[in-house]
């Protein structure tokens, strides 16, 4: 079963919420969506191949992540003009900010393939909200007619989640705040975060519809 989206709207000019709750996402799989266009499922799929080959990498690998641009002339437009400005994610229900950074640097899309050697450490008491918001802000030169994420979340290799996002039109020129709220399926149901740290990796494909822009893979230490 696909994610279910609980909500998804547009409050201001620039400010976008979405809501997915995770005892209904697709668990033990990751299939492609259905209606792409040949020229669109190619580029995907030669994506897809980088990202095996980088995790492969990954595996024996200390540092975090890959950056991934698609070759398509118009996603590496998009890319060198989108900028992750800062993110964080809170406790849904305090609004206590558990995790956040600024250090994005203006080349993050721009970079093919090059490490990030600082892994993303997430404090285990996250694993603990019943519901998490995580809120990104970005800026884009570019129009973007469907902006919108796919992330995988992967242990020791094995696909075991799917969570899909979308935020819709990106105005060229424009900031944008873009929160997520991301329910929990219950304490039952976590994997204990010190036997998953390390061994957890999070790869995010970004997309305008079915074109894919980019893909990044960081591997999540929990601490």
């Amino acid at each position: 079963m696909e994610p279910k989206f609980r909500d998804d709207w547009e409050d201001d000019v620039g400010h976008k919420v979405s809501r997915l709750k995770l005892s209904d996402k697709h668990v033990g799989g990751c299939d492609d969506a259905k209606g792409k266009t040949d020229e669109c499922r190619v580029a995907e799929a030669k994506l897809d191949l980088e990202v095996e080959r980088e995790w492969k990498q990954l595996q024996n690998d200390v540092c975090g992540g890959r950056i991934l641009v698609s070759e398509d002339p118009r996603a590496r437009r998009i890319c060198n003009g989108l900028i992750i400005n800062h993110m964080n994610m809170r406790c849904a229900d305090t609004g206590k900010i558990l995790w956040q950074s600024d250090e994005w640097s203006e080349d993050v899309f721009r970079c093919e393939q090059e490490a990030l050697c600082t892994p993303a450490n997430i404090p285990a008491a996250i694993l603990k909200c019943s519901a998490v918001s995580r809120e990104i802000n970005f800026s884009s030169a570019e129009e973007i007619t469907q902006f919108r994420l796919e992330q995988r979340v992967f242990l020791d290799g094995s696909c075991i989640e799917e969570w899909l996002f979308t935020f819709g039109f990106v105005i060229p020129g424009s900031t944008n705040t873009w929160q997520q709220t991301i329910e929990s399926a219950g304490p039952e149901n976590m994997l204990d975060p010190e036997l998953i740290s390390g061994k957890l990796t999070i790869e995010t494909g970004f997309y305008d519809g079915d074109l894919p822009i980019a893909k990044t893979v960081y591997r999540i230490h929990y601490v």
